[in-house]
């Protein structure tokens, strides 16, 4: 098996491929091509996704699954390497199971997923928070909000390497803004007076579900991302968001928290006894 970098160029290979999770769009794996190290194996049945980092996965294979399982099995067995599979949806564990692959819950890698109707109104007691918050951020900010991203992507980026300094944040986040026109994103952002105080990217990714890839605010502002959210949210049509995992950050699941997700995408990782 001779596994390639993903790149651009693959992407009409996933055109095939319904929507599972974020992990399998590839708009998001281009993303975090570089931080996940991302390669590929692909022939005339399955597409395999090998993530080689100090923690080396594959995730569940595209098309022909068991063929793509078996595969993966075989070859790394042959070198006497256990082969450790990732992402793994809770629709694919069966097949795993036919193999006596043995599967866990992987809470860090689970998906959020928000009834849209909920962001774009805070009507219930759940969002008293965010409805207090975003009050505020109107009175005292008096901001406004536009979706022509794509006409200040430059400026976006400035912004953001203003504002934050995670290489894990700046590098996918960068690189994706670069590459965006490739993709069928929207976004938004934030404005007061002339200056952005947060933007957004996200994507339609099946009849009903909008992935959202980025959301960078300006987080001396309360309210800001309060403000954001339901404005990105009142212009998107379908009935769910999905805003992707929280890679088991403990402040990241608190504030995705805060936004009371109506489900979650389960997901699984293989282990050894």
């Amino acid at each position: 098996m001779n596994f390639k970098p993903l790149s651009i160029d693959d992407k009409s290979i996933f055109s095939e491929f319904e929507y599972i999770c974020a992990d399998y769009v590839f708009s998001y794996l281009f993303m975090y091509r570089n931080l996940y190290n991302i390669k590929l194996y692909y022939d005339d049945k399955t597409v395999i996704i090998y993530s080689e980092t100090d923690n080396p996965c594959f995730y569940a294979p595209l098309g022909d699954t068991g063929h793509g399982i078996d595969l993966i099995v075989n070859n790394f067995s042959n070198k006497g390497i256990n082969a450790t599979f990732s992402k793994i949806p809770e629709d694919f564990i069966g097949i795993f199971a036919d193999r006596n692959i043995k599967l866990k819950e992987d809470r860090d890698s689970f998906d959020y997923i928000y009834r849209n109707s909920d962001l774009s109104g805070y009507k219930t007691k759940l969002y008293r928070k965010q409805r207090n918050n975003l009050s505020n951020f109107i009175q005292n900010a008096a901001p406004r909000y536009t979706d022509n991203f794509h006409n200040y992507k430059n400026e976006c980026k400035e912004f953001m390497y203003k504002h934050y300094t995670d290489p894990d944040i700046l590098g996918p986040t960068s690189s994706f803004i670069d590459n965006i026109d490739y993709f069928d994103c929207k976004g938004g952002i934030v404005w007061e007076d002339n200056e952005i105080q947060a933007f957004c990217i996200y994507e339609k990714v099946s009849q009903n579900t909008v992935l959202s890839h980025v959301e960078l605010t300006n987080n001396n502002h309360r309210g800001v991302h309060a403000y954001l959210i339901n404005e990105m949210s009142s212009r998107i049509d379908e009935e769910y968001i999905n805003k992707e995992d929280d890679v088991g950050l403990p402040g990241l699941r608190r504030f995705k928290m805060t936004y009371n997700p109506c489900s979650m995408i389960k997901k699984y990782t293989s282990y050894n006894d």
